[in-house]
């Protein structure tokens, strides 16, 4: 087994330990009672995509911090300098095993609330994997300089997260629209939008064209804040 495979293994081992999936299903199992009981149908996209970026994305943020502030707190990171695992290797593990799970409740979400209603799917599932994808980097490379739950949250994590968020004020068709189209998480949002309504050239253009660099931007950050911060090794 390579040493990524096993460092894959040993962070779905230790998330489930954590009970990160309990609470995320728990999560997603209770967004899709309030769709499906609270909201008809006819409202499936938007409501999904308002669900995905305020439930999923807010999970997947603090998820990928509260692993890395786990891991300082039990002296794991301080090992792992004194083995061949690179910054990258450990960031990507965390990025494929929490955007695995963000599909897994967005999935959840979909089945609970809106199963019959008429979406497509791959708009829905692409926009909630780089949705999970760039949240997991952004809250790595956020907490990488970090020691504490509290200095994460104040005040970074908490204007961060709620910058990330207000494109939910596009989806409820609040405020000038282009606006939120300078907050990368509107890429995503558009692309979850797209599962029930069509999208113009420009905007699937937008979509994929910033979803893809800020992916790329979130990733280079969270490298450079680990290799500054925590120093694994960069191979």
């Amino acid at each position: 087994m390579s040493l990524f495979a096993a460092t894959v293994k040993l962070d779905v081992r230790l998330q489930a330990r954590s009970k990160l999936y309990t609470i995320g299903m728990g999560v997603a199992i209770l967004m899709g009672l309030i769709g499906r009981f609270l909201f008809s149908a006819e409202h499936a996209g938007p409501l999904l995509a308002a669900f995905y970026l305020l439930g999923i994305g807010g999970t997947t943020y603090v998820f990928s911090a509260s692993l890395v502030l786990l891991d300082k707190s039990q002296g794991t990171l301080q090992a792992l300098q004194t083995t061949p695992l690179t910054s990258s290797a450990y960031i990507s593990s965390k990025v494929v095993t929490l955007t695995a799970f963000a599909m897994l409740e967005g999935t959840i979400v979909y089945a609970v609330a809106f199963a019959d209603a008429p979406l497509a799917p791959w708009p829905l599932a692409t926009g909630v994997f780089f949705l999970g994808a760039f949240y997991t980097l952004v809250g790595l490379g956020q907490v990488a300089s970090h020691h504490s739950v509290l200095a994460f949250l104040m005040p970074g994590a908490l204007v961060v997260g709620s910058l990330l968020q207000l494109p939910v004020l596009y989806v409820l068709g609040v405020g000038p629209p282009m606006v939120w189209h300078l907050i990368p998480t509107q890429g995503p949002v558009l692309l979850m939008l797209a599962a029930s309504e069509p999208l113009t050239p420009w905007q699937w253009a937008y979509a994929i064209g910033v979803s893809a660099a800020s992916l790329a931007g979130a990733g280079w950050w969270a490298r450079h804040r680990f290799r500054r911060h925590i120093a694994l090794q960069d191979g």
